[in-house]
């Protein structure tokens, strides 16, 4: 019997082209599409869980208490683990941990080197995180040596066909000598550390200061036991701090801080620090959750349109079976099978072209990745699993509807009135539906582009236009020579020497003030240290006062002290420039006087910039003059038109005063761009849904408007016998879709608004959502739904009605 069922379903398949090819080219888009962005959130959602002791695993997080969210840093005083240990039996062991990157040679003087991002971490680091080693013994120490361990992939771009255990690398301007101790097995690309290999270091136990303030952050992970209650350690940590802090005055202890433990399986997830390299968004994984279920769905509800409406054409055959003694139980069967063949043949088609399209999806996400849903058997079970699920949900109403009609009525092709009625009904119910899931995202894409534009164009308080960076490096004394070097070569406007690169970061450092008017409270400033042509180069406004100038430089300093309460500041008293916001936080009443409470005198006030993306507020900045920095960044101010020839005379320029270190040019513009590749990719994304969700919409529309013009082809013949026109006949097609265009957009632009309105809440600097929005988005859908209905509603209109009124 289910051999007869198929046979059948094949043969009605091929039959009626037009409805198959329409049919399974939607399923298999939306399955496809479903099956790539499902793969990317699955992705995101398996960040560290692989590790053995994941479920006890911690990075501490301090929180400022006086700043609220804006106080939260991924890193902790030097020494906090290793009192916590001391402490606390519930901690086992703890690592300072956190990712950097090198530049490799193999010999002292060896050309171009190897780039490489590390783990850096101390020895306890093996009794954390379970390493695969695969060559030499790393986890005995090398002392008197850096030891580094590489990945197995590193060894075969570098060390192919030799043992690279017991060789040295270099890396830096002084040569620093890296013993290569072990290999380890390639990291997965689902861990916020992803890296090539580790930087293992002594572990040094490093006594907590009791005055609140070390000076020196670190980024560390803790191990806890098995099954410890974390909220109710949280709580005993935080008063254990608070009365280890002896050392601090009782008007200071409302500024302490706090500490929380995050999971290690929630920080790519649930990190937004600037430091962090590697992290996610659980907006934008909700979004794309979102995004796949209405795929998905419009393509399952095209297939209940088209099915509920071919059943008109396929009434008599139900009829003459009804008559012949098949059950509603069997013809109901038998059109179940026919949904599965249709879900069956777009699975296999949805696999090829997931697997055509994951690596372009790999290569658009930046990484390889981890989690693929046709090569892990389990996944692919639960993948056929579910879309048998979906395909017999999806199937159940079309058969259930087509076998449930009266044989009497079935074999004189008539629905019945009470029958037509309901099926016309969900058909305009589904409709709507469709189109309101795809102006849902339709609007989100016209979202994301409006605040990509106005990221695009906001004023940022400085001119990053032609100004290129070179990252930090030791100058070793010849900045001066250096500078005057660059300002030399043909097309250099201006050269600066900072510590600070504009989105890199708030600033150099960060100095802590009382509040003036709530002591209890502080005041961070993030000092942004930078030579006399800084504030010209970058076109900061002057509000009051005047800029730096060469008679400021004997005052410049970068010593600072810390006092009994545990809060910073110059050593001497320095010349300094303060943003807008920062002047008016600490009421400075005058400038060129001493400030007493920062040690410096501000001589100009300059307007607010945004040093980092708009996603987070404006900070308190403050700009201190240095003119010799042992390390430092470079900006220089390049003319139009000599961008190239400035950058060749630099590589030249840069090999005689730093022949071993290797020149990192950047565009500040580029800088400023890639803050927001998040975004950016997000929007290119959200263009690719809308496109499909319309496009799948309209086919679902399009293979209606074929089985309505084929079924009232007589009925068009005698309008135009009549005298109707073209327009009228496209007009009496198009106005119910149009009319269900409207409905869907009444419905969907709540949602869309409230949806909207949370992720633009990760913006500090963000528009708002316009009215004009949604009409643009319902004319975009209205117009699709009409060119589609149009198209075929002209084909059947501009028929003569000799030959549709022949067999009359």
């Amino acid at each position: 019997m289910i051999k007869n069922y198929f046979k059948i379903a094949w043969r009605t398949i091929a039959k009626d082209n037009v409805y198959s090819i329409i049919n399974v080219a939607g399923l298999t888009i939306g399955l496809c599409a479903c099956m790539l962005v499902s793969t990317v959130v699955l992705d995101n959602l398996s960040y560290d869980k692989f590790w053995t002791r994941k479920d006890d695993l911690y990075r501490i997080i301090t929180h400022d208490s006086t700043r609220a969210l804006a106080g939260k840093k991924a890193l902790a005083p030097a020494g906090l683990g290793d009192a916590l240990k001391d402490n606390f039996p519930e901690v086992e062991a703890t690592s300072k941990i956190h990712t950097w990157r090198y530049d490799f040679r193999k010999a002292k003087t060896d050309g171009e080197p190897t780039h490489m991002k590390v783990i850096r971490a101390d020895t306890n680091v093996w009794n954390m995180l379970d390493f695969t080693i695969t060559a030499g013994n790393p986890q005995h120490y090398t002392n008197d040596v850096n030891n580094l361990i590489i990945t197995d992939r590193f060894r075969q771009q570098n060390f192919p066909n030799e043992n690279p255990i017991g060789k040295i690398l270099y890396s830096g301007a002084n040569a620093t000598p890296f013993l290569i101790t072990g290999v380890i097995a390639d990291l997965p690309t689902n861990t916020y550390l992803r890296a090539e290999g580790l930087h293992v270091t002594k572990a040094s136990p490093r006594a907590l200061s009791r005055n609140g303030w070390d000076g020196y952050y670190e980024e560390e992970l803790i191990l806890m036991k098995p099954n410890t209650d974390i909220a109710a350690f949280t709580k005993k940590v935080n008063h254990w701090y608070r009365n280890f802090l002896t050392d601090v005055p009782d008007s200071k202890k409302g500024a302490i801080s706090s500490y929380e433990f995050q999971p290690i399986g929630d920080i790519y997830l649930k990190s937004d620090f600037a430091d962090q390299d590697v992290k996610g968004s659980p907006s934008d994984m909700f979004i794309f959750s979102i995004v796949a279920v209405l795929l998905l769905a419009i393509a399952c509800i095209n297939f209940v349109n088209l099915s509920s409406a071919r059943a008109i054409r396929r009434l008599r055959e139900t009829g003459i079976r009804k008559v012949v003694g098949a059950s509603k139980s069997q013809l109901t069967s038998q059109f179940l099978v026919e949904g599965l063949l249709f879900f069956g043949i777009s699975m296999v088609l949805a696999c090829s072209l997931y697997a055509l399209f994951l690596r372009p999806l790999n290569q658009f996400i930046g990484h390889e990745l981890t989690v693929s849903l046709i090569g892990d058997m389990p996944l692919f079970l639960s993948l056929l699993l579910l879309v048998l699920f979906i395909g017999l949900i999806t199937s159940t109403y079309p058969a259930t509807m087509i076998s449930g009609f009266k044989a009497s009525n079935a074999l004189k092709n008539r629905f019945g009135a009470s029958n037509l009625s309901t099926v016309s009904t969900a058909r305009k119910i589904l409709i709507a539906t469709q189109f309101g899931l795809a102006l849902l995202v339709l609007i989100g894409m016209i979202t994301v582009w409006r605040q990509m534009r106005f990221m695009a164009d906001k004023d940022l308080g400085f001119n990053p236009s032609n100004v290129l960076t070179i990252r930090s490096f030791n100058t070793r004394g010849s900045s001066g020579a250096l500078k005057h070097e660059i300002s030399q070569i043909p097309g250099v406007d201006q050269v600066s020497f900072t510590r600070w690169v504009p989105t890199l970061g708030t600033g150099d450092m960060v100095m802590k003030l009382p509040h003036p008017q709530r002591p209890a409270e502080t005041i961070e400033l993030n000092f942004i240290i930078g030579d006399t042509d800084l504030p010209a180069l970058l076109g900061f406004r002057l509000l009051d006062g005047r800029l730096f100038d060469n008679r400021d430089v004997n005052t410049a300093t970068t010593a600072f002290r810390i006092d009994e309460a545990g809060l910073m500041s110059p050593l001497k008293s320095s010349k300094v420039l303060l943003t807008a916001n920062t002047a008016k936080q600490l009421e400075i009443p005058m400038l060129e006087e001493s400030a007493p409470l920062m040690n410096a005198t501000p001589v100009g006030i300059i307007d607010d910039f945004h040093s980092v993306s708009l996603r987070d507020p404006i900070k308190p900045t403050v700009i201190q003059l240095d003119g010799d920095l042992n390390y430092a960044s470079v900006l220089i101010k390049v003319k139009a038109g000599y961008e190239s020839r400035v950058m060749r005379n630099l590589n030249l320029l840069w090999k005689q005063f730093h022949p071993e270190q290797t020149l990192r040019l950047d565009w500040l513009e580029d800088l400023v761009k890639n803050q927001y590749e998040k975004e950016t990719k997000l929007s290119y994304l959200f263009t690719l849904f809308s496109i499909l969700t319309l496009f799948l919409a309209s086919l679902g529309i399009f293979g209606l408007v074929v089985q309505a013009t084929g079924q009232r082809v007589k009925e068009i013949g005698i309008r135009k016998v009549l005298g109707a026109s073209v327009a009228s006949i496209v007009r009496l097609f198009a106005i119910d879709y149009i009319k269900l265009v409207a409905i869907a957009l009444v419905i969907a632009s709540p949602i869309a608004w409230w949806a909207m309105t949370r992720w633009l809440e990760d913006f500090a600097y963000r528009i708002d959502v316009a009215w004009w929005i949604f009409a643009l988005a319902g004319v975009i859908a209205g117009a699709t739904a009409l060119l589609t209905v149009g198209w075929q509603a002209i084909r059947a209109a501009v028929v003569n009605p000799v030959e549709s009124l022949r067999d009359e």
